[in-house]
């Protein structure tokens, strides 16, 4: 295997359709968070029955990150790749209108979506070990993430998900 073969960027670009794009998050990554958020009003970017179960969500066909975030509390598992930089900004806007937000996000520290994290983040729990997803694979081993993940909190402590990992507050 080359060095171009490692580093093939179509995995980091694909379609925000991609049926890999989307992995719901798991209980034990969700329940610290639903308490940290008080509950979730709205998760713009779920699935049609809701896994995440918040009061309001948006699915596809809908486009979460272009309809309303006027939310108390929102909770974002946004599809991966490229497609992850319009939420990030979404999130940071609902931040500074003043909503309660937690982005679930690959921890891609050397990326400038991160940057732009770090500049407005109030809290980033960095997950400790790889997300696990719950999918069996065949070997029944549970689908795990092929990178580090964080979840980064605006105008909340995530006191309860710290417990998950390291939890740092950008200066």
């Amino acid at each position: 295997m080359s060095a171009a073969d490692r580093f093939d960027n179509s995995l980091r670009y694909r379609s925000e359709d991609h049926p890999n794009q989307t992995q719901l998050t798991p209980a034990y990554i969700l329940d610290p968070v639903r308490l940290d958020l008080g509950g979730i009003e709205l998760d713009p970017c779920t699935m049609p029955d809701n896994p995440v179960a918040a009061e309001r969500f948006y699915a596809p066909p809908d486009d979460g990150a272009g309809l309303s975030w006027d939310a108390a509390s929102i909770f974002v598992n946004p599809p991966y790749g490229k497609a992850r930089e319009r939420w990030v900004t979404r999130c940071i806007t609902a931040a500074d209108a003043g909503s309660r937000v937690v982005l679930l996000i690959p921890a891609h520290t050397d990326t400038r979506v991160f940057a732009s994290i770090i500049d407005t983040a109030s809290v980033i729990v960095f997950i400790q070990g790889r997300v696990k997803f719950g999918v069996l694979r065949p070997n029944r081993r549970q689908v795990a993430a092929s990178h580090p993940s964080a979840l980064i909190g605006w105008n909340v402590d995530l006191d309860r998900s710290s417990r998950l990992g390291r939890r740092v507050r950008p200066s």
